[in-house]
């Protein structure tokens, strides 16, 4: 049984697709899964696939020829089966998508032959014989519709539709050469775009060897015949043209999606420096100590995602008014081809290890530079990274990959003198970032918070890395060292009877209990008491952080934690803080506000926190 082979769908947004080439000419045996065609659309070039032996028998679309997915581009079926129903069908799906171009829905493009991408838009037209049944002339009703408005025998009109079919294109030509598209008595037969091509470049179509249908002129002949000329221009144009490259394919794709990204998004930009050095450290460490190839890349993209999971608006689309915030951290990773920059989408960041994100990411960057992507490796994302800093750039400002809502851009690491241990200067590495974010959906406040976030993990790496990574990359290879263990962010609580205990940290530990009254020992404070503790110095150490970062001189910081009421569970807590120094009232309310924005134990108090308990029997 045979089928019509249409313009497979490659991508949500396609509108439509260029036919690159035919691997099969009209008339060959094909064979099921056998590659018939080769069509590019969006970023992606497709193969289509063969989906049952037979031949093939029509082609409808020629190479270079553009139509919107779901079009008939050919027929296949067995050698001795009776095409015309199909033939049929076709014939009326392509008249109506010449008669009503702008406003008919695309036809699904589910009957396809099956489509694998393989590698990464033209304008170009449907071009075949003309025929007629007894001399009736084949028409669109818009073709004849504008004929009796200019006055235009279709008689002498060539189509350059399905089976020479007449267009309004082709009647407007045809006005345009004074009633026939021949052009000239050599009977040159070009479609109407090659003939507004040839006006435009100055090119005369009698000197043109037409590569079309029967040696139809396209506008690509146009072109390739203006580049073969020695003169470019006229009126004494004393200019050498170098080279000529067709703004199509891939790279019109990105120029549109890139100004519909600053047609409708509002672009804002804020930037901030890091101390990259025990980004740098850790990168060094978990390379050395897990069966991976682990860079500074891939310890940042658990950086950005820690950002993400703070501040869950940028992990976002918008569209259709609705900001859609999401859970997994799909991240774009922005990498340069030969035809341009795509972002190969790097999934479900946040619940992957340091070892699946580095294997994942190179094997994702491997398909985007050999040409082997996929469109879903190019879909699905929430947020996108992209790096201008291995060329050495500093700073950019990076544009929204639509529908997402920001995108964050990484300069090149500098050395920056920093004041050290009794005001030496020291040299230190920095990585330098900027947040491009949609204006519409989130505030500049909360780009600033999302940065402050990042560059605190960035700082900070140590807690991200699952434990076999140690501190440093030197403390792995002296295993007789006798070093602190810091806790990483996990504490055990052990109580084997009455109302205290003792907690482990790492290497170190301490008690807890309860008043008598509530039948405890008072040998350490309460668990709310460790808390508040807790919440006490991070605060004082969030505090000093900035202090130093904005070169603010203070002495010593002292944070007071209270919760209320004192018994029972905690309705308020009080923190008050003070400080030596004498920097004027605006310079402390900011570090200190800023400084409580940094602080992780009070982020802990937020509503949407997620705490996942579970039990074990031992």
């Amino acid at each position: 049984m045979g089928y019509i082979v249409r313009m497979p769908k490659l991508g949500l947004e396609m509108e439509r697709g260029e036919l690159l080439e035919w691997h099969v000419d009209e008339g060959d045996a094909v064979s099921e899964g056998e590659t018939v065609v080769e069509v590019e659309s969006e970023k992606s070039v497709a193969d289509v696939d063969a989906r049952e032996n037979g031949v093939l028998h029509r082609v409808y679309l020629e190479a270079g020829g553009t139509v919107p997915p779901g079009t008939p581009i050919g027929i296949i079926a067995p050698a001795d089966e009776d095409i015309s129903d199909l033939e049929g069908e076709a014939t009326a799906d392509l008249e109506e998508q010449e008669a009503e171009p702008e406003t008919k829905p695309q036809k699904s493009a589910a009957e396809p032959a099956q489509a694998s991408s393989s590698t990464a838009e033209t304008d170009g037209s449907t071009e075949s014989s003309r025929t007629g049944d007894g001399g009736k002339i084949s028409a669109s009703p818009r073709a004849r519709e504008r004929a009796d408005e200019l006055d235009v025998d279709l008689t002498t009109v060539e189509g350059t539709g399905y089976q020479g079919a007449i267009s309004e294109d082709d009647v407007e030509a045809a006005a345009d050469s004074g009633g026939s598209e021949e052009g000239s008595a050599d009977d040159v037969r070009a479609s109407p775009r090659a003939i507004q091509r040839a006006d435009e470049l100055g090119v005369d179509l009698a000197t043109v060897d037409g590569t079309g249908y029967q040696g139809a002129i396209g506008a690509a002949d146009v072109e390739a015949a203006a580049e073969r000329s020695d003169a470019v221009g006229s009126g004494g144009d004393a200019r050498t043209l170098r080279e000529e490259r067709p703004f199509d394919g891939m790279r019109r794709t990105i120029a549109s999606r890139l100004g519909e990204s600053y047609r409708e998004a509002v672009h804002v930009t804020v930037s901030r420096e890091g101390d990259a050095e025990e980004l740098l450290a850790a990168a060094e460490a978990a390379d050395e100590a897990l069966e991976a190839d682990v860079s500074i890349q891939d310890v940042l993209l658990l950086a950005v995602s820690a950002a993400l999971t703070e501040h869950p608006a940028f992990n976002a689309t918008f569209e259709d008014d609705v900001h859609q915030l999401w859970e997994d951290h799909n991240v774009g990773v922005a990498v340069d081809i030969e035809q341009g920059l795509i972002a190969p989408v790097l999934e479900d960041v946040g619940g992957s290890s340091l070892t699946e994100i580095a294997k994942n990411r190179r094997e994702l960057v491997e398909r985007a530079t050999s040409g082997e992507y996929t469109m879903g490796d190019l879909s699905g994302g929430t947020f996108t990274v992209t790096n201008l800093g291995v060329f050495g750039v500093e700073s950019f400002d990076p544009v929204i990959n639509p529908p997402q809502v920001a995108i964050l851009g990484v300069g090149a690491i500098a050395e920056r003198p920093v004041r050290g241990e009794n005001d030496a200067p020291t040299w230190r590495r920095h990585l330098p970032f900027d947040l491009s974010f949609d204006h519409r959906v989130v505030d500049g406040a909360d780009a600033a918070r999302f940065l402050e976030s990042l560059v605190s993990h960035v700082e900070d790496p140590w807690s991200l890395l699952p434990d076999e990574v140690p501190r440093s990359a030197s403390d792995a290879g002296d295993a007789t060292a006798t070093e602190t263990e810091m806790p990483g962010r996990r504490v055990t609580a052990h109580n084997p009877d009455g109302m205290g205990g003792r907690v482990e940290a790492g290497s170190f530990e301490w008690r807890y209990d309860e008043p008598e009254e509530a039948g405890g020992a008072e040998t350490g404070p309460t668990p709310v008491d460790v808390f508040l503790g807790s919440l006490a110095s991070c605060l004082s150490l969030s505090i000093r952080y900035q202090a130093e970062k904005r070169d603010v001189a203070i002495g010593a910081i002292d944070v007071t934690a209270e919760g209320a009421p004192d018994r029972g569970s905690v309705e308020h807590i009080e923190p008050t803080v003070r400080l030596e120094t004498d920097a004027d009232d605006e310079t402390i309310d900011r570090i200190v506000t800023i400084g409580e924005r940094g602080c992780h134990v009070s982020q802990l108090l937020r509503e949407d926190l997620e705490l996942d308990l579970s039990w074990e029997r031992v």
